[in-house]
């Protein structure tokens, strides 16, 4: 427990008159310096129409996005928050301008469960503590799908489209190539002085760096004052939480009231139920599948699922599994109390109609595991408890630390049990990815933006929310040591990059001599008829493998309009155009591509059969279906485009 002496009571409350009659003439300086009400997360950086989004909503929103990203790319690497933020400012002009589509949790939680894959994956997510990103996910999909749909026209494909599509696709070429890597240039390439200084000069804008801060801190973590002992207590004490209720699974088919039928409509109802009971019966008797009598007879809105009912307790396994009220309690009763599994009931009388009933399936109550249960009860007592726990250990370290210094009150007997460490982060800039010694910036919602507000040498504690930007993550008593702004580094700084770096002029230079050095084996062709031939002219320039080129052979590969990958080749636009320029056993070149420059022979070339295409439909169908995709997607960016285009927009420059 946390001893407050009487010096330390006095001290804090001299603290909190200083830091009162600074936050008056801070908060009357910020106001006029930067306007909005000083709190950054209500400022505003997105206008769309008279709509509006706050820094808190769209960092909220690329968090969000970002924690998908990652947690689908798994090692994939750190997501791209430039890319993300852009994305997330177009599903805002999106819902905007076409108007949001509702969709309810009941429907995200009905798609969930329809299908077990991404029950699982529900699942998963919630094991990380994330299962809110996931169904937001789910939302803004049939969201998007809902809104497209309400916007793309039926698009038509003629035959001549098709068959175009076709010779496209089936029109391959096949070549050999000699490859001049870029790479294997550099270990032979050398950048003087001048040259670096001169490729700094000439590209000054790649080496600029952001504004950095050096932060000294302490976290305080609201999990680490939630026990095991409390976590277990919780769940003994609240067994309820934690079973899933008795369930069944079953089909019906229903014969349908007219609406606000009369007494004497319902009896018609009745006699022809009675008359549909014994016709199931019969067919039933000879073989027939319930599911698909529900299909054919069935008045109701299940009759497209085989008469299959869904409950809506969140609870039910996956399936179509319903909970006792669930349905109205005549079907009720006959589910649950009355049929056994795969029996069929007679008429059973509703608000609806009359039911024939079949039951596939019970399932009896079951309680969680605690092993299940143990990372969502945790992670709930610590917003109950442990986080107002771990704001008041920050705020008195705040003060403590403001007395003495960092070391001096984590020494203090208050604090030793709790393990708390100060550390420091070194320079970082606000876009980075992670925060040093502390984690991924998406996992601290507000604490970077809170960071390069504040000034050097001032102390301050910074609450820090979850990826959601809901819940509380942990609590920074932080200092700012340093702070440098937004420059150009002097060359002298960077020299090693910029002769270096993955971009630098070595690598620039090794592009020039590999360009070179095929440029003089090409022009060296004479009468060759074969790369093999024109090989044996290559002279190995000093300092690389003799035995480093060969001729090589790609893949059949077609003339693509979004991509210019060439399998067994790599990327190069050059040469994929000037294959289909050549004629077979033609040699040209060289051509740049991404890592290589390249000489090439075409050495096959598969003209596309209009005549076989044109007499089969599968292959028609196939193409057709392709284009009308296409044509549907571009038909509905242009009319998105366009519809932005004539949006009154206004984005805050932090996100342009």
């Amino acid at each position: 427990m946390i001893i407050f002496l009487r010096e330390k009571f006095i001290a804090q409350l001299f603290m909190w008159v200083i830091a009162v009659v600074f936050l008056v003439g801070t908060v009357f300086l910020y106001s006029n310096t930067r306007g909005g009400d000083g709190n950054p997360e209500g400022e505003v950086v997105l206008k769309i129409n008279n709509a509006e989004v706050t820094r808190g909503e769209f960092e909220s929103a690329v968090a969000n996005a970002m924690e998908s990203q990652r947690r689908s790319r798994q090692f994939g690497g750190a997501p791209d928050r430039e890319q993300i933020q852009k994305n997330v400012i177009d599903r805002w002009i999106q819902q905007t301008i076409l108007g949001s589509v509702d969709v309810g949790d009941a429907e995200v939680k009905n798609y969930i469960r329809s299908d077990a894959d991404r029950v699982k994956q529900y699942n998963l997510y919630q094991q990380w503590g994330v299962a809110d990103i996931y169904t937001e996910n789910v939302r803004l999909e049939l969201s998007t799908d809902a809104l497209r749909n309400s916007v793309q026209a039926l698009e038509l494909v003629t035959d001549v489209e098709a068959e175009r599509a076709y010779q496209l696709e089936a029109d391959k070429a096949k070549i050999k190539f000699i490859e001049f890597k870029y790479n294997d240039y550099t270990s032979i390439i050398e950048v003087d002085d001048a040259e670096a200084k001169a490729y700094f000069e000439e590209n000054r804008d790649n080496y600029k760096t952001e504004e950095q801060v050096n932060v000294k801190f302490i976290k305080v973590n609201p999990a680490e004052f939630v026990t095991d002992d409390e976590v277990r207590l919780y769940y003994e004490e609240n067994e309820k939480e934690f079973t899933t209720p008795e369930a069944v699974k079953a089909r019906h088919i229903l014969k349908q009231f007219p609406k606000d039928a009369t007494d004497e409509q319902k009896a018609e109802t009745k006699t022809a139920a009675e008359e549909l009971l014994k016709t199931v019966n019969a067919e039933l008797a000879a073989g027939a599948e319930f599911a698909q009598l529900a299909e054919k007879h069935s008045e109701g809105p299940s009759a497209a699922q085989g008469g299959a009912l869904r409950g809506r307790n969140p609870k039910l396994p996956p399936g179509d599994y319903f909970a006792r009220g669930d349905m109205v309690k005549p079907f009720e009763e006959a589910a649950f109390d009355t049929l056994k599994p795969g029996e069929v009931s007679g008429l059973i009388e509703t608000s609806y109609g009359y039911h024939i009933i079949k039951l596939e399936e019970k399932k009896a109550p079951e309680i969680q595991p605690f092993t299940d249960a143990q990372y969502e009860i945790q992670q709930k007592l610590v917003q109950v408890s442990g986080v107002d726990k771990a704001k008041k250990v920050a705020e008195d370290l705040l003060f403590d630390i403001e007395i003495r210094d960092y070391d001096q009150a984590l020494a203090l007997e208050e604090y030793k049990q709790l393990s708390l460490t100060a550390l420091e982060t070194g320079l970082f800039s606000r876009d980075a990815a992670t925060i040093p010694q502390i984690g991924a910036t998406w996992g601290y919602q507000g604490l970077v933006d809170e960071l390069f507000d504040m000034e050097v040498n001032v102390i301050k504690v910074i609450e820090a929310k979850k990826r959601t930007g809901q819940e509380v993550e942990a609590y920074f008593v932080a200092t700012i040591l340093d702070k440098k702004p937004a420059a150009i580094p002097p060359f002298e700084e960077i020299k090693a990059e910029v002769i270096d770096g993955t971009d630098g002029a070595k690598k620039e230079k090794a592009k020039e001599r590999a360009f070179v050095d095929a440029q003089n084996l090409f022009n060296q062709r004479g009468d060759a008829t074969s790369l093999d031939t024109l090989l044996e002219k290559y002279k190995t320039s000093e300092g690389l493998a003799a035995d480093r080129l060969a001729v090589q052979e790609s893949n059949p590969f077609s003339l693509s309009p979004t991509s210019t990958y060439i399998a067994g080749v790599g990327n190069s636009a050059e040469v994929m155009f000037a294959a289909f320029q050549m004629k077979v056993n033609d040699i040209a070149g060289p051509f740049k591509g991404d890592n290589s420059v390249y000489i090439i022979q075409l050495v096959e070339r598969e003209e596309p059969d209009v005549e076989a295409f044109r007499t089969d439909p599968a292959e028609k169908a196939r193409h057709r279906q392709t284009l009308i995709q296409a044509k549907k997607r571009e038909a509905y960016l242009n009319w998105f485009a366009a519809r932005k285009e004539a949006s009154q927009l206004w984005i805050h420059q932090d996100y342009r």
